[in-house]
């Protein structure tokens, strides 16, 4: 009984028909992917790849922003409390919450990464050309898009929503 009491804190279960929907809570996801995922995560890269300290710096940050603000249940940020750090850094993804659905396309896998990523460079983008200041030539935006620093912050934001999933995951009776 202690053990179901505890698991029953972590996770919110739903029973639909067949499927048993275990769908961890926010602290869950965030413990688990700061202490357990980023030190995994971070440990196999120094070990396979052996990169400069600011790729890993840039990794770590990027799963740590990817983790806290930016995971799949962005599409319920307009139920978050404005005025609160959290409410201020996910403030991009209030439009965002509009458009899609709760764990619809936003828990996808790769799909839902690159819809949040592209939702948050047309973001500043749009705040770019309201403020009337120059844009990016196609082969800067190219260089960035080619660069180390894009690889290692887009691989944390997949590898960080792949562990929310993880947690967010359908079991079939």
């Amino acid at each position: 009984m202690y053990f179901y009491n505890k698991l029953k804190k972590k996770f919110l279960f739903l029973i639909k028909k067949d499927t048993i929907f275990f769908m961890a809570q926010y602290k869950t996801h965030s413990t688990f992917n700061i202490f357990l995922a980023l030190p995994l995560f971070l440990w196999a890269i120094l070990y396979f790849f052996h990169p400069h300290l600011n790729l890993l710096i840039t990794f770590a940050s990027c799963f740590i922003y990817a983790t806290l603000f930016m995971n799949p249940d962005l599409d319920v940020a307009n139920k978050i409390k404005l005025f609160s750090l959290r409410g201020l850094l996910t403030l991009p993804f209030r439009g965002y919450s509009l458009i899609f659905r709760h764990r619809g396309l936003s828990h996808s896998f790769i799909f839902g990464t690159t819809t949040r990523v592209l939702w948050l460079g047309g973001f500043f983008y749009g705040i770019l050309f309201a403020l009337d200041k120059p844009f990016f030539k196609k082969n800067e935006l190219l260089a960035i898009l080619q660069s180390d620093y894009f690889l290692y912050g887009f691989s944390a934001i997949v590898l960080a929503d792949f562990c929310h999933l993880i947690l967010d995951f359908k079991h079939k009776k």
